[in-house]
């Protein structure tokens, strides 16, 4: 025989016995069960253990997660009932603050260089209503003027100002300007 077969023989022995051991190996070593998958496919699963699944643990990040949601969820329910409470209580602040309206003034606007601008001028308010003056009405005024947010000297807001001077909605530019007031 020529060394050609001889090495084609020993390639199919080495084969072979690669083969064997293969085989060998399956029958010696104690078949894997996974018994969570078992549990939750009702069949017998092989080829890995309780302890190499991946379901165990995706079912625990799953159920973390739905945990970690569900308190993200009551956190920001929290935090927007508190930010209402504020808000309620600030608005409550502000119109048992109001002055009493003697004279409906004027709302106009203007562009400058530096932005727009929302000039309230002419309304006059007594001076002693409100929780500062308390006690009966007088001739006391005091004619205000001044932009931005005129709710901090008198307690009432744009919008109300407005809705004053124009007896009602609309649609001009102080309703569009007045929601970009700087408070």
């Amino acid at each position: 025989m020529s060394w050609y077969w001889w090495m084609v023989l020993g390639a199919m022995a080495l084969m072979g016995v690669r083969a064997l051991w293969v085989k060998l190996r399956e029958i010696m070593r104690p078949t894997l069960s996974c018994s969570w998958c078992a549990r939750s496919s009702g069949f017998q699963v092989t080829g890995h253990s309780y302890e190499m699944c991946r379901g165990p643990h995706s079912e625990r990040m799953a159920e973390e997660q739905k945990r970690a949601d569900r308190q993200f969820k009551e956190e920001r329910r929290k935090e927007y009932a508190a930010a209402q409470a504020v808000t309620q209580a600030e608005n409550l602040a502000r119109q048992s603050a109001r002055l009493r309206l003697l004279q409906v003034g004027t709302i106009t606007t203007r562009s400058t260089s530096r932005g727009d601008i929302i000039d309230v001028s002419g309304w006059q308010f007594d001076l002693l209503s409100g929780p500062n003056g308390g006690g009966a009405s007088s001739s006391t005024t005091n004619t205000f003027r001044t932009t931005g947010a005129p709710e901090k000297v008198h307690g009432w807001t744009l919008q109300e100002l407005h809705a004053l001077a124009h007896g009602g909605a609309c649609n001009c530019d102080v309703v569009r300007m007045a929601k970009h007031v700087r408070r």
